[in-house]
C-alpha cells in the first residue's frame, strides 16, 4: 500500500520523515505504525475521507504519539491487538471512558496532562476524531472507586473552554472479549447522546432503560452492560432484589432476608464496589432491578 501511495502522490507524500512545516500535511498512521503525511493542497476532501477508512488520522501533528498510544489507537480503530501484546505495561483490567467535546482541543498534550491529574490510576488517551476520543484507565483490580466525574467535567470545561460529555464504562479484564465490550460501550454512548443530549456524564445505569425503549430487550444485550449478572450467584441477586423491592430500606430488607442489618449493608457496599453501580440511588437501583427481572423472565421462558 505504501508503494501505491508513493506512486500516486509522488513528491506530495512523506513517510516516516520529520518535516519542518508539519502543518502543511494531513497526517495518518498505517496499521503497521508507519506515519504518513500528504500535502493538503494535493489531497481532496473525498480522498481524505477515503484514506481515513484505511488509515488512522493523526489529529494533532505537533503531538508525537508514544508507542503505547499508537498500539491502543491501532486496537481501537482496527481491533488489532498485535502491538498491544508487545507492551510491558498492559493492565489486568481497564475501563474505557468515552468523551466528546463541543469544540476542538488545540493542545492534546495539555489535555492529557490535565486529565492524568484527575485520575488515581494511569491513563492513556486516544483521539478518534477532532472532537471525540477515549480515556483508557489502567487498573490493577476489578473494583470501581467513586470519582467526581461532574467535577472532572467542570475542570476540563474551565481549562479548555469546551463542553465535554463523558460515558463511564464498566471495568473489564484484559481478555479476548475486551474489544467487543469497547465497541458495545461506544454504541451505548451514542444512544445516550441521542436521547439525553443535555446530560454531560453518562453511566451504564442511564442506558439500560434506553436499551429497552429502543427495542433491545435481549438478555445477552443486558449482560454486556452489566457483566456482574454472570459473576454473581443466585443468592447474591436474590439479596439485591429484595433490597430493591423494599424501596432501598436496609432494615426492612434485612428483616425479610433474616439477616443482620450490618451484614446486608456490607453486601450492598461490596456490590457497589464490585460493579461501580450505586444501587442506593434511583438510577442505579432502577437499572439493576430491570436487569434482574429480565434475567428471571428469560430463565422462566427457557424452562
Amino acid at each position: 500500500m505504501l508503494k501505491r501511495l508513493k506512486s500516486y502522490y509522488k513528491d506530495a507524500i512523506v513517510i516516516n520523515e520529520q518535516v519542518a512545516d508539519a502543518a502543511r500535511y494531513e497526517w495518518f498512521y498505517t496499521k503497521e505504525g508507519d506515519k504518513i503525511g500528504i500535502d493538503k493542497q494535493r489531497l481532496s476532501k473525498q480522498e481524505k475521507q477515503l484514506l481515513s477508512i484505511f488509515l488512522a488520522p493523526i489529529l494533532d501533528a505537533n503531538h508525537t504519539m508514544s508507542e503505547e498510544e499508537q498500539a491502543w489507537q491501532r486496537w481501537i480503530v482496527h481491533g488489532d491487538a498485535t502491538m498491544l501484546q508487545h507492551l510491558s505495561s498492559l493492565p489486568p483490567y481497564c475501563r474505557f471512558i468515552h468523551f466528546l467535546t463541543k469544540r476542538s482541543v488545540a493542545n492534546k498534550d495539555d489535555f492529557h496532562d490535565v486529565v492524568s491529574g484527575l485520575f488515581p490510576d494511569p491513563i492513556t488517551i486516544v483521539w478518534e476524531h477532532e472532537h471525540r476520543g477515549v480515556i483508557i484507565e489502567k487498573k490493577q483490580k476489578q473494583a470501581a472507586e467513586s470519582l467526581p466525574f461532574a467535577d472532572i467535567i467542570d475542570t476540563l470545561a474551565t481549562d479548555f473552554y469546551a463542553t465535554i460529555h463523558l460515558f463511564i464504562g464498566q471495568i473489564h479484564p484484559y481478555d479476548d472479549q475486551l474489544y467487543e465490550s469497547f465497541r458495545y460501550e461506544k454504541r451505548c454512548f451514542e444512544l445516550a447522546q441521542a436521547y439525553m443530549p443535555e446530560q454531560t456524564v453518562y453511566q451504564m445505569e442511564d442506558v439500560i432503560p434506553l436499551l429497552l425503549i429502543h427495542g433491545h430487550p435481549e438478555l445477552e444485550t443486558i449482560k454486556k452492560s452489566f457483566p456482574f449478572l454472570e459473576t454473581l450467584d443466585d443468592e447474591w441477586l436474590r439479596i439485591m432484589q429484595t433490597f430493591l423491592q423494599c424501596n432501598l430500606n436496609v432494615s426492612l430488607a434485612a428483616k425479610k432476608l433474616y439477616m443482620h442489618r450490618n451484614s446486608l449493608q456490607y453486601r450492598i457496599d461490596k456490590f457497589i464496589e464490585k460493579t461501580g453501580i450505586d444501587i442506593k440511588h434511583f438510577k442505579g437501583a432502577v437499572a439493576v432491578y430491570l436487569a434482574i427481572l429480565l434475567q428471571q423472565y428469560t430463565d422462566h421462558k427457557r424452562c
